[in-house]
Order: C-alpha cells, then sequence, then structure tokens
C-alpha cells in the first residue's frame, strides 16, 4: 500500500476554480497573502490571508482525480469549485514544487462508518445533500438537527455559544496584521487616514457575525442570536486598551464595543433583545 504522486500545475488549479477565484487567488499570492503552506497525506494545507488580514485555515485535497477544498473564512464553496484562498495556496505549492500524495490505496474494505469518519466538512455536505435526496422522508428528522444545531435551549449551550462567539472575534481582532493598514491618498478617493483603513480591516470580521445574528432571528432563533451578539460585543470589550505592540487595533481608538458593536445592538433592539 503506497501513496501515488498526483501530477499538478497551474492548469490543473484553473481547471478547479472559476475564473473570478483565479483572479482573486492570484493577487492574493501577488501580495505574499500565503503565510503557511505544507504537504499532507491528501494534499496541501497551510494559512492564507484575506483582505480584512485575517488568517484563514485552508486545506486543498486530491480526492480521486479532482481537487477539493475546505476554507474556514467566509467563502461559499461550491462543490469540485476552489476558492480564492484556496487557488493562492494551490498555486503557492505549485510555485514551490511541493509534492501532493494522494491517499495510500488500500484493497482492505472500509469497517462500517471509517468512511463516512474519513471525510472532509465539505465532502460531508455533499454526502447529506445526496442522502436527503435519495431519502426526502429523512429531511424532516435531519431539519430537526439543524435547528438544534443552531438554536440550542440549555443555558450552558447558550453561554458556550457566547463564549465561543468571544474567543473567536478577540482571537481575529488581535491576529489582524497592521501591514494591511491603506493609508494615504488615492486619486477619485480622496485621502484614508489610519483611523479609516483600520476600521476597514475590523469590520469585514465583524459582519460576519452580523450576518449570523440575523440569519438566526430570520429563523426565529432569538435566544442563539443574542448568545452571538453577546459574544461579539464581549469579544470587543475584551480587546479595548490592552494591545500588543504594533496591532491594527492600536489605530482603531477607543470603544470598540460601542463604535463597531452599534449594528448588532440594533438588529437585536429591533427583535425585542436589547443587549449592551
Amino acid at each position: 500500500m503506497t501513496a501515488w504522486l498526483w501530477s499538478w500545475n497551474e492548469g490543473t488549479v484553473y481547471a478547479f476554480a472559476d475564473d473570478t477565484e483565479v483572479t482573486e487567488g492570484r493577487t492574493l499570492l501577488a501580495d505574499g497573502a500565503v503565510i503557511e503552506a505544507e504537504s499532507e497525506p491528501r494534499g496541501i494545507g497551510g494559512l492564507v490571508r484575506d483582505g480584512s488580514g485575517a488568517a484563514r485555515g485552508v486545506w486543498v485535497q486530491v480526492v480521486g482525480r479532482e481537487l477539493t477544498a475546505e476554507c474556514d473564512g467566509p467563502c461559499a464553496l461550491a462543490s469540485g469549485r476552489l476558492c480564492r484562498h484556496a487557488v493562492a495556496l494551490a498555486l503557492h505549492a505549485v510555485e514551490r514544487r511541493l509534492p501532493w500524495h494522494a491517499a495510500p490505496v488500500d484493497d482492505t474494505p472500509c469497517a462500517p462508518g471509517e468512511a463516512l469518519d474519513a471525510l472532509t466538512a465539505v465532502e460531508k455536505a455533499a454526502v447529506l445533500d445526496r442522502l436527503l435526496d435519495a431519502r426526502p422522508e429523512l429531511r424532516a428528522e435531519a431539519d430537526q438537527l439543524a435547528v438544534h444545531l443552531l438554536a440550542p435551549r440549555a443555558r450552558v449551550e447558550l453561554t458556550a455559544l457566547q463564549e465561543g462567539t468571544a474567543a473567536e472575534v478577540e482571537q481575529a481582532l488581535r491576529t489582524l496584521d497592521s501591514d494591511h493598514l491603506s493609508t494615504g491618498y488615492r486619486p477619485g478617493f480622496g485621502y484614508t487616514g489610519v483611523y479609516e483603513a483600520a476600521s476597514r480591516l475590523i469590520e469585514p470580521i465583524i459582519e460576519q457575525y452580523e450576518a449570523d445574528v440575523r440569519r438566526r432571528l430570520a429563523l426565529g432563533m432569538p435566544d442563539a442570536a443574542e448568545a452571538v451578539a453577546l459574544g461579539v460585543l464581549d469579544g470587543l470589550d475584551a480587546c479595548e486598551g490592552d494591545y500588543d505592540g504594533d496591532e491594527v487595533l492600536c489605530y482603531a481608538g477607543e470603544g470598540l464595543a460601542e463604535a463597531y458593536g452599534f449594528k448588532i445592538r440594533e438588529l437585536m433592539r429591533t427583535a425585542g433583545r436589547a443587549v449592551e
């Protein structure tokens, strides 16, 4: 049982990505956004910074004779397609001739459940879609599980959601790279000060959680939406005034929760759940 070396080049990467993702991926690569890349048993794993400066975990893998990807950023990955972060990582690997080894071929039958446990999150989503297409009677049960996942009712689960969100927000903000602050005069745009430049990096992170709050409110899950909203505000508060070195937060001003949590507070106020 040996692993086989997969043949790949730039053309291979382009074949599994849309034109827009290829263009944006090439831009990320040119900007030095790939900060870590290494060969893994089924492909390449690494870290890629996006436009907000946040580092995204990315995995480009060989599945059969095709490429597939996972990205922990806000990318909406279509089945069998690579997002811009995955394109940047894959092209980085091509440039540096990193070896991609497909999974070893083993003729021994899998134990029950072994193949399912080995699937990536993207592959599991594809399996779920196919399962529900083949077994529509399971859709109601699957929906109940989805509701439980998005709208925990136990206080301990809601607390965990709030604390987890706070930790995610704090980490994302503290790891923003000040090298991505874009200040100065731009023709047609005027002068960008350091405060505005910092806001442009911080706001996309908070907007992801605003979208999550909206989603849960739209689904009639106010308790879960409130837990996420409070977590965002807690994460912003945790970043207040305690900066290490040359962080982007040093240029963001004071009252982070007040300034960047305004939209989330308004969402919750409109829903009858004022949060502070």
